[in-house]
């Protein structure tokens, strides 16, 4: 059976399906550091109030059935130059198949097409490394560190990226 994969705007009723993205506190913190493991809808909700283009990947099958697979959004849209790419998530067993990818590649687009940005930021925690890895490998460079406090309330570096226009 052939799949199909789309993006579209979030919608709340999105929101519950999300929910059981993150399956460790880590990971849980590498998508949404403020939360509290486990995710509600009512962290969930507050949270993408604050936040721009929050989108949906969504894979389709031939019987049109929607099955939402990832997430991410936009924050901290400043002087309409630049914005952040936050809450990026794939579905656990959609990972490691060039989702990650597709979604990253769309919000960075929406961001340069859409929006007409002349950058597109991100920020990595230092322990994430698969995920810094992948974000260096699209184009993204470090140009920014500073210090947080993970779930545990310990010291973790936090590394700031951006990738030009």
């Amino acid at each position: 059976m052939k799949h199909r994969i789309a993006f579209r705007a979030a919608q709340k009723a999105d929101l519950s399906e999300l929910l059981s993205f993150p399956l460790t506190q880590q990971e849980l913190f590498y998508f949404f550091p403020s939360a509290t493991f486990p995710l509600t809808l009512k962290q969930l909700e507050r949270q993408l109030s604050e936040r721009h283009k929050s989108t949906v990947m969504i894979e389709q099958d031939s019987f049109h059935k929607e099955t939402i697979i990832g997430f991410a959004n936009l924050y901290n849209v400043k002087n309409k130059r630049i914005a952040f790419i936050g809450n990026v998530i794939i579905k656990p067993e959609k990972r490691a198949q060039g989702l990650g990818k597709k979604l990253l590649e769309t919000m960075i687009n929406s961001g340069f097409e859409q929006l007409n940005l002349n950058e597109v930021h991100l920020s990595c925690y230092k322990e994430n490394t698969i995920a810094l890895m992948f974000y260096k490998r699209l184009g993204f460079k470090a140009y920014a560190t500073e210090i947080r406090k993970d779930f545990n309330d310990q010291v973790i570096e936090l590394i700031h990226l951006r990738i030009k226009k």
